[in-house]
């Protein structure tokens, strides 16, 4: 069995240092890049499993790169920030990361969000033993493929915003708290953020709903949380929070 590969993108050489230790302790095979224009080199030649990519680089801004790289990449992305700032953290995650970590981090966190990551993006790339397709008006759900439709046009996803759709969608009319759906989706409840997952359903909403801020599928249930209307009609009292 092939050994994950992790490409570490952060231009501070002690935090590399540390990380690639970690990693390398845990069997992982870990690329490193110090700039933007070394990950984009090395990314066109090799594709990781996982991405470890910080906020602060100098040559381009990690959120730029992030936008750049997922024009190629559709794996996990987990970002690392100097910086407990919400605003940054919420554009992280908007602009296509997995997950986020603030500095200074504890290196066994850091762990188990990367088998975390790592393990759902093998169950996404794993066909269902059941279900093969969820099926509502105007969106197609593909189990097998991994695959989205709206209107029988593809819509890309990323690996925690497919997840969340499939959580949500086979529990139609079901209200979820924040909490429950990071618990399924994330599996990591001691750092549960409700902004995290409010973050990834408004990257959601943009990608299939013909309207984000009427949306038709991914209703919010007043202060509760989210549900999924599988008639694929604007509900009345519906929100876009």
């Amino acid at each position: 069995m092939e050994h994950p590969i992790i490409f570490v993108i952060d231009d501070d050489p002690d935090i590399q240092q540390v990380v690639t230790a970690f990693l390398t302790h845990e069997g992982y095979v870990v690329r490193n890049a110090l700039s933007a224009a070394a990950a984009l080199e090395w990314l066109a030649i090799e594709e990781p499993d996982l991405i470890v990519l910080d906020i602060g680089i100098p040559d381009m801004d990690g959120i730029t790169l992030c936008h750049n790289i997922r024009k190629q990449y559709q794996r996990p992305i987990l970002f690392v920030s100097g910086t407990l700032q919400q605003e940054q953290k919420t554009l992280s995650l908007k602009s296509g990361g997995d997950d986020f970590i603030a500095k200074p981090f504890d290196p066994e966190d850091l762990m188990l969000r990367v088998k975390a990551n790592l393990r759902w993006s093998r169950l996404l790339g794993q066909a269902p033993a059941k279900e093969t397709k969820l099926e509502f008006p105007g969106l197609s759900i593909d189990l097998e493929r991994m695959t989205v439709t709206v209107n029988r046009q593809p819509v890309p996803l990323l690996a925690k915003d497919f997840q969340l759709l499939v959580a949500l969608a086979k529990n139609p009319n079901q209200v979820f708290h924040p909490r429950q759906l990071y618990r399924q989706v994330w599996e990591d409840e001691a750092n549960y953020s409700k902004d995290t997952v409010k973050a990834h359903i408004f990257n959601l909403r943009k990608k299939i709903e013909p309207l984000p801020s009427l949306p038709r599928y991914i209703i919010t249930a007043g202060r509760l949380g989210y549900k999924f209307n599988p008639y694929g009609a604007v509900e009345p009292a519906a929100t876009s929070e």
